[in-house]
């Protein structure tokens, strides 16, 4: 029979008890353990990931600077000069002696200069060279097959620079290489490109892509052809002797013009520009004074007139900070009356028509027709570009095209370095 034995009892209870609370504790402990190494490991990685982070955004700093030291409009001291545009072996330095010689930089190497950085909070370090093919040949970003839109080359354009900055931040270090130049000038061929039918009317209408007398732009750069079009001869009709000179013919008699010309990509060069644009309108078969656009009047600059109508106006806006004015018209047309006015790049995606005093200093790039209306003396001093036809003083008035080559490298000429590759190398 069974016999229960209480104080047996209570000390088998008593040694369960105790191997409970030991795993409990074991447990305990591991959990404690465990937290303590991944919360060690989570700063570790925190750490990591922070100083990786920092040396990252040292390296874009330093391209920056480079971007910034390689503008035309840096103040002297600062500038980087590009003193040998043609040569491969041209390097230059950004950052301590020490530091640029991880870079290849060498002292005694003529062809290598080096400055200290702007800044002294991130440690940073970069070289600066010229691009070449595998042939040791200089290589450009331009419009060399005369289509509108820039490309590498051997031959046209801007140098390309290769941007390669280490930034370093305790033990991290992150390497980029950036591909950069100065923005090329906008393609104009001449005076007037047109793509389709066209019609110059009137005798006081005048296009000009040379000075009859001194035979080279009327802004002193080297002459182009009054008109030039991608169509077949005869599609540019004359009516009321205009006067159109360029480089076939500077006396403008017969009228110089040049067909079968390079088709330009006018649309890909209105969608490559109008995002950079500081005036945008979106519109549908309107009419629009320089006060009733909002914006306009002074801010999109005020043209100075020459001499005469047909004389090169000059611009008062600074060259700094040029003007883009887009106008998206939903495939309809933007008619612009009323003396409107201004400098810089005039982007118009649909047909423009212009009357009554219009006056534009810089390039105008219309994706169809363009008209000259009414009466008033009107004055495109740079060059205009139609992919579609274009209507000169078709009822009266001076209607007047010129072509400046300081009109239109002004538009780009001081513009930001153009990013045109970027990757990060591994170390």
């Amino acid at each position: 029979m069974f016999k229960y034995d209480k104080k047996k009892f209570f000390r088998n209870e008593k040694g369960i008890v105790l191997v409970v609370t030991l795993l409990i504790m074991m447990v305990l402990t591991l959990l404690i353990t465990t937290a303590i190494m991944t919360s060690t490991i989570d700063l570790k990685i925190t750490g990591n990931y922070k100083t990786s982070e920092m040396a990252f955004y040292a390296a874009e700093a330093g391209v920056e600077e480079a971007r910034g030291r390689l503008r035309l409009t840096a103040v002297t001291g600062v500038i980087i000069s590009d003193t040998d545009p043609t040569s491969s072996t041209w390097e230059r330095y950004i950052g301590t002696v020490a530091n640029c010689t991880e870079l290849g930089f060498n002292s005694g190497n003529s062809h290598h200069n080096r400055v200290d950085s702007l800044q002294s909070n991130l440690n940073y370090v970069v070289k600066i060279i010229h691009k070449t093919n595998s042939s040791g040949q200089i290589l450009y970003f331009g419009d060399a097959n005369s289509d509108g839109k820039p490309e590498q080359n051997l031959t046209t354009g801007m140098v390309i620079y290769v941007v390669t900055s280490l930034g370093k931040s305790v033990t991290s270090q992150k390497k980029l290489t950036v591909e950069i130049c100065h923005v090329p000038p906008i393609s104009v061929p001449g005076a007037l490109y047109v793509e389709a039918t066209t019609t110059i009317k009137g005798t006081s209408t005048h296009v000009l892509g040379v000075d009859p007398v001194t035979g080279v732009d009327p802004c002193g750069g080297p002459g182009k052809h009054g008109i030039v079009s991608a169509s077949l001869p005869g599609t540019v009709h004359y009516d009321g002797n205009p006067v159109i000179n360029g480089t076939g013919n500077p006396t403008g008699v017969p009228p110089d013009a040049v067909f079968n010309q390079p088709n330009m990509d006018i649309q890909a060069m209105i969608d490559s520009l109008k995002g950079s644009a500081n005036f945008s309108y979106n519109v549908t078969s309107t009419t629009q004074t320089t006060s009733s656009i909002p914006g306009a009047g002074d801010n999109w600059g005020t043209p100075v007139a020459g001499a005469t109508q047909s004389s090169p106006s000059t611009c008062t806006v600074p060259t700094t900070v040029p003007n883009i004015v887009y106008y998206n018209t939903n495939n309809t047309y933007i008619r612009l009356s009323g003396g409107t006015q201004g400098c810089g790049i005039l982007i118009v995606d649909g047909d423009l028509d212009v009357s009554g005093g219009f006056q534009w200093n810089g390039v105008v790039i219309v994706s169809g027709s363009v008209i000259f209306t009414g009466g008033g003396g009107k004055n495109i001093t740079g060059g205009l570009l139609a992919g579609s036809d274009v209507d000169a003083d078709i009822v009266g008035g001076d209607a007047n095209i010129i072509y400046c080559s300081d009109a239109i490298n002004n538009q780009t000429v001081n513009s930001p370095l153009r990013k045109l590759s970027w990757k990060e190398e591994g170390l």
